[in-house]
């Protein structure tokens, strides 16, 4: 284990540093890209999705599709500006999902998120949106920095029975991470964004608190690049 510290860098602030931190880690925590109010609009509107009218609680895939908010949020130009350096040129929406995390759910396994999207090296990226605060305890992320270094990984097949409130896909494998590589686990705060290479190894824990754990997840590619629209996501480029 390694310290959840890092230093305080902000695109806003200090973007040449900032960029330079993300392209060595693999991920970057850029606080207060949502206000308290946005943060609760999001919240408030997730209640009117599917999948917390039918009680089950599973994270609802592209919910952009059907309330504008959420759209909305994708395109946030803070949040875009940002992503356009990440992925080296003009940045396209691919992916929303809207997590519950109601306690008790358990984690995602370790995964590269490119692992799903196949898209070129270093063209897409990730955008996890924390609308409550997130640690440990509380269903934080997990991150194994520098590992985007290393391309796509090898994974091996769990045995893992499913649990209703996560996503279908969370438990089906994880990633097998080099031994030279230290587990991180990331806190963040809320309205805070930790944007994720698509190549470096993460997961979550599972939320263990009384609390729910929503967070919005939001990825990205550069405009033009080939991807995997997936049967399950059925991803779509979204001008922004």
């Amino acid at each position: 284990m390694i310290s959840d510290k890092i230093e305080k860098l902000s695109f806003l602030t200090h973007p040449e540093q900032s960029l330079a931190s993300y392209m060595d880690k693999g991920f970057f925590i850029e606080e207060n890209l949502f206000s308290d109010e946005e943060c609760a609009a999001l919240i408030k509107a997730s209640s009117e999705l599917e999948n917390a009218k039918n009680a089950t609680y599973r994270p609802q895939m592209m919910p952009h599709r059907t309330n504008p908010i959420y759209l909305d949020a994708m395109r946030k130009p803070a949040l875009s500006n940002i992503m356009n350096k990440l992925v080296g040129g003009k940045a396209v929406g691919l992916q929303t999902e809207l997590f519950y995390c109601k306690p008790g759910t358990r984690g995602f396994s370790l995964h590269q998120d490119n692992f799903f999207v196949q898209a070129p090296l270093g063209a897409f990226a990730s955008a996890w949106i924390a609308l409550t605060d997130t640690y440990f305890e509380k269903g934080g992320l997990i991150v194994y920095p520098g590992t985007h270094k290393e391309g796509l990984l090898p994974v091996r097949k769990l045995e893992l029975s499913k649990d209703s409130a996560q996503d279908p896909n969370a438990n089906n494998e994880e990633t097998v991470v080099p031994p030279q590589y230290q587990l991180m686990n990331a806190s963040v705060p809320k309205g805070a964004v930790l944007f994720i290479h698509g190549h470096l190894v993460h997961g979550s824990n599972s939320n263990q608190t009384n609390e729910w754990r929503y967070v919005l997840l939001n990825t990205y590619i550069r405009e033009g690049e080939d991807f995997r629209p997936g049967n399950y996501a059925r991803r779509e480029a979204v001008q922004l």
